[in-house]
């Protein structure tokens, strides 16, 4: 009778629910055990009924409750054959009520045509006083069945009203205030669209019933089904708990109550809880050969898989998003590292040029020194010579050495020597950047390694930051038109001649 009463959507989280939920996890695990008690039960039962034939009718009855919650195809048979052995001894009452039983198992393998069947065959034979109660209230929840099937078109009253008469008569064959009475007090509120009075009933009983009640599972389903269309999603989904709960231990595969907590899981988010519910109560409805059930689930699941597929979807594009984050991040991080490592080589190399500076630096001003002893060694000789040729009266001799040169071409051979010593110290790449800058065909050849060429040495006074033309002109001893003539001609050699002359002063700066 749960399936009688709809869910509606809900975004309620849930909080209290948690530990029964937990609960219902543990024990699904383990129903198998509980089904299995059960046909033991019934098996049992069935042992007792083949050793004795003729013994009392009331073990198909026993029977046939057993295998209800187990498989409706079983129950049916039990009651058919208990109706045939009842009729077979004369116990009409009996036999009636085996008819009555059947109805409510044919309902569950959706032959609800050869349902109705039998209580018009009950009803037509009149009822017996003893089946009353059961006969009104297996047709109550077969109406009410049919009604919810045509749920929201003309149909429903067709059946939601033959449904409320027969539990307005199954009222009257309670005992007043009783359980069950309580019970289809509910149900009649639920037909006359009394909402209110409908769930005030139900939360009434559902604090009081016992789980040893027989109806407990419809009670606190049918509670569930109402607290969820009023969004009080938590309390429904602790009543839908606790109603699964008693099915699962009950070891019955056609309850309703893990189905609803399915659908209300769904409606709450939990999308991986609700698909497991209602895969597992499709098993066991399944098993159980609770088409009527079957039908439920499968309109019921549709959506919560199409919704989980699109959950585990969004999931999968997260979290390759994530790992494309995670590369580029990886990838930027590299970068960074290999651009400090470079960075850091660079500044390496740059320490190490400065390093180089500074010694060459130190081997330049060594040089100059050298150079200064040289031409004071050179003065002083030549002060020597002067002083002892005039001495003796050897003007001519005197003035001979002074036009030959021969000191001051040694003098400059030293200069020479000395400045590219100390220049290439400077600038050790010198030649080789400065043919870089010249046509390949064109590019200036050194006598000797470490040995700079007129021309390289006027281009190197340059790179010096010496101007002044006629100073240069002093220094390599040589007339202003060479070193002018050096000039154009090294820079008509260059690959780029309008900036040739800011390209040599870029030669050896550190950057």
């Amino acid at each position: 009778m749960s399936a009688v009463f709809p869910i509606s959507a809900s975004e309620t989280r849930l909080s209290d629910s948690s530990e029964l939920l937990e609960q219902l996890d543990s024990e699904l695990t383990r129903r198998n055990d509980y089904t299995s008690k059960r046909q033991n039960k019934a098996d049992s039962v069935k042992v007792l009924l083949l050793a004795d034939s003729l013994g009392p009718v009331s073990r198909y009855l026993e029977l046939g409750d057993l295998q209800g919650g187990l498989n409706a195809d079983s129950a049916i048979v039990m009651f058919s054959q208990g109706f045939k052995a009842a009729m077979s001894v004369g116990d009409s009452v009996m036999a009636q009520r085996f008819l009555i039983k059947r109805a409510t198992e044919l309902c569950k393998l959706s032959s609800t045509p050869d349902a109705m069947n039998d209580i018009v065959n009950v009803a037509q034979s009149g009822v017996y006083p003893e089946n009353r109660a059961l006969f009104y209230e297996v047709g109550r929840n077969l109406y009410y069945t049919m009604a919810e099937v045509f749920e929201g078109t003309a149909m429903r009253d067709n059946y939601i009203k033959p449904g409320f008469k027969y539990a307005k008569e199954l009222q009257s064959a309670l005992p007043t205030d009783s359980y069950d009475a309580r019970l289809n007090l509910a149900m009649m509120y639920f037909a006359q669209g009394n909402d209110a009075m409908f769930l005030a009933c139900l939360m009434d009983l559902s604090e009081e019933i016992p789980e040893s009640y027989g109806n407990y599972s419809m009670v606190l389903t049918a509670l569930g089904g109402r607290q969820c269309v009023l969004g009080a999603t938590d309390e429904a989904v602790s009543n839908l708990a606790k109603a699964a709960l008693r099915d699962v231990r009950a070891g019955d595969r056609h309850g309703t109550a893990l189905i609803r907590l399915g659908v209300a899981l769904y409606d709450a988010g939990d999308l991986a809880r609700a698909h497991n519910y209602l895969s597992v109560a499709l098993e066991e409805a399944l098993a159980g050969g609770a088409k009527t059930n079957s039908m439920m689930i499968s309109a019921a699941l549709m959506p919560v898989s199409q919704a989980l597929r699109e959950q585990e979807r969004t999931t999968f594009i997260m979290l390759v998003g994530l790992i494309v984050c995670l590369c580029g991040v990886a990838l930027l991080l590299w970068n960074l590292y290999r651009s400090k490592r470079r960075r850091t080589r660079e500044l390496e190399r740059i320490k190490q040029q400065l390093a180089k500076a500074n010694q060459s630096k130190e081997a330049y001003i060594s040089e100059f020194m050298n150079l200064s002893s040289s031409y004071m060694e050179g003065l002083e000789e030549f002060n020597r010579i002067t002083r002892r040729k005039l001495a003796a009266g050897q003007v001519d001799d005197l003035l001979n050495i002074i036009k030959s040169g021969k000191m001051i071409d040694e003098q400059r051979k030293k200069f020479d020597d000395i400045f590219d010593d100390a220049f290439l110290a400077i600038y050790p790449t010198f030649i080789n950047d400065v043919n870089a800058l010249l046509a390949p065909e064109k590019r200036v050849v050194t006598p000797a390694k470490n040995v700079l060429t007129t021309e390289l040495r006027v281009l190197a006074f340059t790179r010096l930051g010496v101007d002044d033309t006629a100073q240069v002109a002093r220094f390599l001893g040589v007339t202003l038109n060479t070193v002018y003539t050096y000039r154009n001609k090294l820079r008509n050699k260059a690959i780029r001649r309008d900036t040739f002359d800011a390209d040599v002063m870029k030669i050896g700066i550190i950057v």
